[in-house]
């Protein structure tokens, strides 16, 4: 009769388990675009913008001025770094119950590289669905 009970709890205590690592569920942007700008302008102030920040639009046109409205709700930028040949890569998106957490990798220039003797940013420009309900993460 114990050993009845004590497989029927671990068997719970395991179906819960599996039940709370199958939400989490990765979330592709509809639209991405990442580089680097050594344009004062777009990265002074720099950090987590969404479109309705008031510099929102204004920072997506000093990278493209050609881009409509609707292209992107999301820029993260990078602080400043004393040369160029850092890259700012998306790894994931991810669902976890009702928030998304955005990770982020910058990537710094090889060793040895030749790279432009300029304060430059990275940045990455998203579209993404139900954008209030992210959580940013940068790594």
């Amino acid at each position: 009769m114990t050993f009845n009970k004590l497989f029927i709890f671990i068997t719970l205590f395991l179906f819960s388990c599996s039940g709370y690592l199958i939400q989490a569920e990765e979330i592709e942007p509809k639209n991405l675009k990442c580089g680097s700008s050594s344009d004062i302008g777009f990265y002074k102030k720099n950090g987590l913008f969404t479109s309705s920040h008031k510099d929102f639009f204004y920072k997506l046109g000093r990278i493209d001025r050609t881009l409509e409205k609707d292209t992107f709700n999301f820029i993260y930028i990078s602080e400043p770094k004393s040369s160029g040949g850092y890259t700012l890569e998306l790894l994931k998106i991810l669902k976890k119950g009702n928030k998304h957490h955005i990770y982020f990798k910058e990537n710094i220039p090889p060793e040895g590289s030749q790279n432009i003797a300029a304060i430059t940013a990275t940045y990455c420009f998203l579209k993404v669905e139900n954008l209030n309900k992210f959580k940013i993460t940068i790594n």
